[in-house]
Parts: C-alpha cells; sequence; structure tokens
C-alpha cells in the first residue's frame, strides 16, 4: 500500500485535517479537538495549528498505523483521544 501525506492541512473550529494520497486516492485524516488538547501544553495558551504543527509527524504516523487496519470509511479517518 503507497501511503504519502500531502503537507496540506485545513484548521476549523472543531478539528484539523490533514491529507493523505493512498493508492491514488485522497484520504482526509481528521484529528479532533479533544486530542490536541490531550497533547496542548497546559502552561501555554497554544491554538489547534500549533499544537497540530509540533505533533504533525506523531499523527501521520498514527493515520499511517489507521489506514494499514483498513479504518478509512467513505474517504475519510479520525483520530481522537483515544487513537493517542
Amino acid at each position: 500500500m503507497d501511503i504519502d501525506f500531502t503537507g496540506e492541512y485545513l484548521v476549523n473550529d472543531q478539528d484539523v485535517t490533514f491529507y493523505a494520497i493512498v493508492n491514488n486516492q485522497t484520504v482526509a485524516c481528521i484529528v479532533s479537538t479533544a486530542a490536541l488538547d490531550e497533547l496542548a501544553d497546559p502552561d501555554d495558551e497554544m491554538d489547534a495549528e500549533t499544537v497540530f504543527l509540533e505533533h504533525q509527524y506523531k499523527f501521520e504516523e498514527i493515520a499511517e498505523g489507521l489506514i494499514l487496519n483498513h479504518k478509512v470509511v467513505d474517504g475519510e479517518l479520525h483520530i481522537d483521544r483515544g487513537e493517542l
């Protein structure tokens, strides 16, 4: 299975979405605010984008594992606190 992360991401109020190309198909990898909050430094007011960028490699690693375990549904996978 060929998995490549595009480096593109989109931040909104509920989550951060980044993208993978899996066997020539785009997969939206959606990171919940709960997961972002789990990794945020409680002593530092960091926005969702900053937390995502500081832990992007970790999120990509988690997404790769979910893709390999066939957790993509309708072109999306969700990373929540439980996947950390």
